[in-house]
């Protein structure tokens, strides 16, 4: 703590030697911001120094017309040009709070929709992994998580923009980070919102890819509820239906795919721990399962060689009144596994 406050105390006294203060109508002001010329010709400088791309004399700039011509009508213009320049310069959370700065005006905003979409740039920055300045102090380094930020960005986003190619990217992004959380019924209903909300855009046939991916994602971190693989067949259902022709749905149905593959897997484990417990007959209806339900899948293969090991003279009789809703009087998986078998892998 001691450590902290020391450089805290370090840090402050370096920017004020740095900055400098002079004495204006009785007031300190930082020297680097005190104007020189007219509220007018500053302003001027700052949209020079945006044309050109020179981010820092457009912060200075804006700076100065900000900390002396407060009552200017280049005042609110000015807010936002600083926001821009922070932005430039990599200073995502201070541009963040300037342009939120500028859009409380909420009227006659020359920029509004460009200030709206550096918000969502900076969302898609914090949702990526940027930092953003411990408590908020442009002197300190970027070490704080901005995940929730990107957050209320994308809702602000989506709430002044409606109906605009920005909310749907807030509404993909804004899925993509409750999925990245492991908010999945939250992800889902995003996605569903942006497919509801804009059927024929663009990024549709990528909402239904990442709702499969969130399916997949919850097989493989939860329980295997059938319930996670059946809503997975339907959106994927739906895909097809509404993008016939994009080629995105090969991307799904592989998501699919590897979903059956682990439902099998795991159907395929259970047959194994039975037939090194001595209970052949109890494996042999879990490879029957396995075979009906997921006929596709590499497990189905291994199953069909496993029953003909199992009950040879019955190989090529079909498998009935098997499924997933069967009732099956054994042992529960979780009894099964009481001893913590080393189930044998396929691959």
């Amino acid at each position: 703590m001691k450590i902290f406050l020391a450089f805290i105390l370090g840090v402050f006294s370096f920017a004020s030697v740095e900055a400098g203060y002079v004495l204006r109508q009785g007031k300190l002001v930082n020297a680097h911001v005190v104007a020189t010329l007219s509220a007018q010709e500053h302003y001027s400088i700052a949209l020079e120094a945006y044309r050109n791309k020179n981010w820092q004399e457009l912060i200075h700039q804006s700076n100065i017309v900000i900390e002396n011509f407060e009552d200017s009508p280049f005042y609110q213009e000015a807010i936002f040009y600083l926001g821009a320049g922070y932005f430039y310069t990599q200073e995502y959370d201070l541009s963040n709070a300037e342009l939120s700065s500028y859009l409380k005006k909420q009227s006659s905003l020359q920029h509004f929709r460009e200030a709206i979409e550096l918000k969502f740039q900076i969302a898609e920055h914090f949702r990526e992994g940027g930092k953003k300045h411990l408590m908020g102090w442009k002197a300190m380094p970027k070490w704080m998580p901005a995940q929730e930020e990107a957050m209320k960005l994308y809702e602000e986003v989506i709430s002044a923009l409606p109906t605009d190619d920005l909310a749907v990217r807030s509404l993909y992004g804004r899925g993509a980070l409750l999925l990245m959380e492991e908010e999945f019924e939250n992800a889902i209903e995003a996605y569903q919102t942006l497919i509801r909300k804009f059927p024929r855009h663009a990024i549709t046939p990528d909402a239904y890819v990442q709702i499969e991916k969130v399916y997949l994602t919850q097989c493989q971190v939860k329980f295997k509820d059938s319930d996670f693989l059946e809503l997975a067949e339907i959106n994927l259902q739906k895909f097809q239906e509404d993008f016939p022709n994009d080629e995105k749905i090969l991307v799904a149905q592989k998501m699919y795919s590897e979903m059956l593959e682990l439902y099998a897997q795991n159907f395929y484990e259970i047959g194994q721990f039975f037939e090194r417990t001595k209970k052949p007959q109890a494996a042999v209806i879990y490879y029957a399962k396995i075979i009906k339900n997921y006929p596709t899948t590499k497990s189905a293969e291994i199953s069909k060689k496993r029953l003909s090991v199992l009950r040879p003279r019955e190989d090529n009789a079909p498998v009935q009144n098997v499924s997933n809703q069967d009732s099956i009087d054994l042992p529960s998986f979780s009894e099964s596994h009481k001893e913590e078998p080393a189930f044998e892998k396929h691959s």
